[in-house]
């Protein structure tokens, strides 16, 4: 049909551009996919099926797709101009295996591998990716293209269940999909990861471990799942080198028939060729994280949410589940209390108008709660408390001049225990963190004194022990009784008059 010109003026209809995507399987015959289409202009992508026309706004776009054929995926894909009819084809049988392996190749009972292969555009401030895996013998393709505007990334883990067995996990990716997508590193290139995941503390005694490579222009985030067990274990894992993460997790069957995720820890580690690193994830004494109260446009802020932090990760609560009481007194009364009555739908703060200057005394008491799940018989750190005494003042703001206090229990097994009878020397790091970037976070106290208290049931009773200075850290030392479990208290004394106090009950056992 002719355009209707009116006035001797435009066209009142214009041509659309569109885009047509083909998908052919390695069978050569047509398939409908769901693709990525990306804008590479603004890095708007959408969800294009192939097959249909398109309408699109004129630019340069990258479309990305996974085709299957049968139990074997293929990626790839192409930059094409949109400008009137665009068209272009993705054809699986174009595909080049993926293959990455190790020299010389792991070797071990029940083995088990897997492969992931990512296709990627590249831009500074976003990345769309299209991701295809396989398992131990299976076949992954990629479709060659040497576009710079694209990127390819590999990844092979080889590992078993029994948690005896060392793991490997090794990456590489590159601008443009390669013509031959394979790698074979030596194992003399990888970083050597020492896990150690104990038990007692936790909430299950199912826990996972898996590493993720990050901070890559493509691969980034790809799950290597490399175990899972429900007792402790040591392991070493190898890894290429680059940034990683290692993250465990532990996990729980609820009543309702399901698994869930109770927490865990993800450990960012940049690694590198020949280097050893160490790990341990879920440690004995889980108490206050190194969050202290903050004072800022006059209000004072305490999160009642922290209260279970692993002293190796100590900035935040290890899983999710408490509940908890927190009060502030001034001038020996209390002002205000907030209680948290578990797994309520955001996070729960104390906050505190401060109208006068002077001595402040939050407390906060904090117990294990999961409702869904059943805790282990004898879990370690079910409960928790900390004390904070500080100086406060009206349009301040500033992190409170008091210490975080850690407790870091040496010498004890996979368990968390400690033999009968023996000593175990608790080492006591002080810190302070905020939680905020606008507070600042000051001068830090000077300590003058630190002293420490023990409890063989449960919190009942109380004796002293000693704290010394062992190699300049401050360590309680304690004498452990014959069975049972072992509660700590510790308290931190300023020159101001301030303090810190931190119980954390059944802090280890007792083997």
């Amino acid at each position: 049909m002719p355009a209707i010109l009116v006035g001797g003026g435009t066209p009142a209809l214009a041509a659309s551009d569109t885009l047509t995507i083909t998908t052919l399987d390695r069978n050569g015959k047509k398939v409908a996919v769901t693709t990525t289409v990306v804008n590479l202009a603004t890095n708007q992508s959408r969800s294009v099926k192939s097959g249909q026309v398109k309408k699109l706004p004129k630019g340069t776009y990258a479309v990305l797709a996974s085709i299957d054929t049968g139990l074997v995926s293929t990626l790839g894909a192409n930059v094409v101009k949109v400008s009137g009819a665009a068209k272009t084809t993705l054809d699986a049988r174009k595909g080049r295996r993926v293959t990455v392996g190790l020299s010389p190749a792991p070797a071990g009972v029940g083995l088990e591998t897997q492969t992931i292969a990512q296709v990627c555009t590249v831009s500074e401030s976003a990345v769309d990716r299209v991701e295809a895996w396989d398992y131990n013998s299976g076949e992954l393709y990629v479709i060659p293209n040497s576009s710079k505007k694209l990127a390819f990334a590999a990844m092979r883990t080889w590992t078993d269940q029994s948690g005896d067995t060392d793991r490997h996990s090794v990456m590489y990716s590159t601008t443009s999909i390669p013509s031959t997508p394979s790698r074979t590193f030596s194992r003399s290139s990888l970083a050597t990861v020492n896990v150690e995941t104990r038990r007692g503390p936790s909430g299950s005694i199912s826990s996972s471990l898996a590493v993720q490579p990050i901070d890559r222009p493509c691969g980034s985030n790809m799950y290597g799942s490399l175990l899972s067990l429900d007792r402790p274990y040591r392991t070493k894992v190898y890894l290429s080198p680059g940034k990683w993460v290692v993250r465990a997790e532990s996990y729980a069957g609820a009543k309702d028939g399901s698994t869930r995720v109770v927490g865990g820890f993800f450990a960012p580690r940049q690694v590198a060729t020949g280097k050893s690193y160490n790990l341990r994830f879920f440690q004995a004494a889980w108490g206050p994280a190194t969050l202290v109260p903050m004072l800022c446009d006059g209000r004072l802020s305490y999160s009642l949410n922290n209260m279970f932090a692993d002293p190796g990760f100590p900035r935040q609560s290890v899983e999710g589940g408490d509940k908890a009481t927190a009060t502030l007194t001034f001038r020996g009364k209390t002002v205000k209390t907030v209680k948290d009555r578990g797994w309520e739908p955001e996070e729960k703060y104390l906050n505190y108008k401060v109208k006068t200057a002077g001595w402040y005394t939050l407390t906060n008491t904090a117990s294990r709660y999961y409702p869904e799940i059943t805790f282990p018989a004898g879990m370690l750190s079910p409960r928790t408390s900390v004390t904070f005494r500080f100086k406060a003042k009206p349009k301040t703001c500033v992190a409170a001049p008091v210490y975080a206090v850690t407790m870091q229990p040496a010498g004890l097994n996979l368990y968390n225990q400690a033999k009968p009878g023996s000593t175990t020397n608790v080492p006591l790091k002080l810190s302070r963190s905020k939680g905020s970037p606008d507070v600042k976070l000051g001068k830090n106290p000077k300590v003058k004194t630190i002293t420490a208290k023990a409890s063989f049931d449960d919190g009942r009773t109380w004796r002293s022990v000693p704290v010394k200075k062992i190699n300049g850290t401050w360590t309680a030392l304690v004498g452990n009784p014959r069975s049972g479990a072992v509660s700590l208290r510790v308290r931190v004394t300023d020159t101001t008059g301030g303090y810190t106090d931190v119980t954390i009950i059944r802090a280890y056992a007792i083997a």
